[in-house]
Formats: structure tokens, C-alpha cells, sequence
């Protein structure tokens, strides 16, 4: 499809690509797309490229009319260039038993709405499981820093469901996951005029 004569063609240019390093981020599973997509989020913007996830960084024409001719645009080729890096450093980010359901995903947008809609659905199945999961977290032989970290990504998961937990309800719960011997922290929190912070209490 050709575009007005209007369109400014833009040089391309191999210094305008960036290759996203996504080796430090730790890899998607189906429990913690929440704290997955900030990293990835973070790591998109600092290069000012997020805009190829939500879609508003759109493909310019693949065609211009240019001095009365139709050639390839530029422009283009440099978009989809950069596109398919990101397509590439995501595969890499998401684990193995993941990767088959985007096997029609072929661009930035297309992988991104998939596993957002997949992931991130309100789904009373998966609200349920992320509960139960909660209400059955023990401290046990864990460290504290283990098990009260274990709380955080799915309560994240349950505000990004729709179905967040108020803050008493929280903290509730991390105290009766707690052994016998903390009984005398237990008491002294709960003896709080006001709920101290989750980072307070750790």
C-alpha cells in the first residue's frame, strides 16, 4: 500500500537499532507474568521502545511514492528491524512450556496482547488458586525472608486481577503462617494502634 507523497522517508540506520539484553531478567511462567511484564516494561522504556508492546509505536507504510516512484520505505524496514530484536529478546525471556502457544505471534504487539490476555485474565479459577495458595503459605523451615517474600507476587497477581487484598487482610495472613515461637512478635503487631507497613513488619 503506498503512502502520500507527504510521508517523510527517514534514513536507516544500524546506530537507531538497539539489542535489548533480556539475560538478567528472569523467565516467564504461568505464576508470575505480573512481576515479568514490569521487568520487561522497565527495561523497554529505558530505551524509549515501549510503545512497540502497547502498539502505539505503529509500522509506517512499507511503500512510499518518493520524487514520482514507488519504492520500499526506509522507515519501514528500520521499524520491523527493530521489532523483530524485541520479538527475539522476548523468546528468550519466556520459558520453554510458554513459548508454543505464540507460535502465531509474530510481532512485539502480537506477543505481548497474548500473554497479557492469557495471563493477566480475571479468570475465577485462577483467582481462586492464587487464595489458596495464600491461605496455605507456612513459614515452615523457610527463612523469614522466604516466606514472607513468597506473599508479594501473589498478592500482586490478585490487584492485577481486579481482586486486590486490603491491607489488614495481608498482613493477617502473614502472621498466621507464622510458627508458635513468634507468638510474641505476632501479639505485638497485632497490639498496633495502626497496621504497620508489609516492609515494617519484615
Amino acid at each position: 500500500m503506498a503512502a502520500p507523497t507527504s510521508d517523510i522517508i527517514n534514513a536507516t540506520s544500524t546506530n537507531q537499532l538497539h539489542n535489548i539484553n533480556m539475560s538478567n531478567v528472569t523467565k516467564l511462567i504461568a505464576s508470575n507474568f505480573l512481576m515479568w511484564s514490569r521487568q520487561i516494561h522497565a527495561l523497554l522504556a529505558g530505551y524509549g521502545l515501549t510503545g512497540f508492546c502497547d502498539g502505539t509505536t505503529v509500522a509506517p507504510a512499507s511503500i512510499v511514492l518518493h520524487d514520482g516512484h514507488t519504492i520500499d520505505n526506509p522507515a519501514y524496514d528500520l521499524w520491523q528491524r527493530q521489532d523483530q530484536l524485541i520479538v527475539a529478546s522476548l523468546f528468550g525471556a519466556i520459558s520453554v512450556e510458554l513459548q508454543p502457544i505464540l507460535s502465531n505471534s509474530s510481532t512485539t504487539t502480537q506477543i505481548w496482547t497474548l500473554l497479557s490476555s492469557t495471563y493477566a485474565k480475571p479468570t475465577w479459577g485462577h483467582i481462586k488458586m492464587l487464595r489458596e495458595q495464600i491461605k496455605q503459605w507456612r513459614k515452615g523451615t523457610r527463612s523469614i525472608d522466604e516466606y514472607v517474600q513468597g506473599f508479594f507476587p501473589r498478592f500482586d497477581q490478585l490487584a492485577t486481577l481486579g481482586k486486590p487484598y486490603e491491607h489488614e487482610e495481608k498482613i493477617e495472613y502473614l502472621l498466621s503462617g507464622l510458627p508458635e515461637d513468634y507468638k510474641p512478635i505476632v501479639d505485638q503487631i497485632e497490639g498496633c494502634d495502626t497496621p504497620p507497613t508489609m516492609s515494617a513488619i519484615h
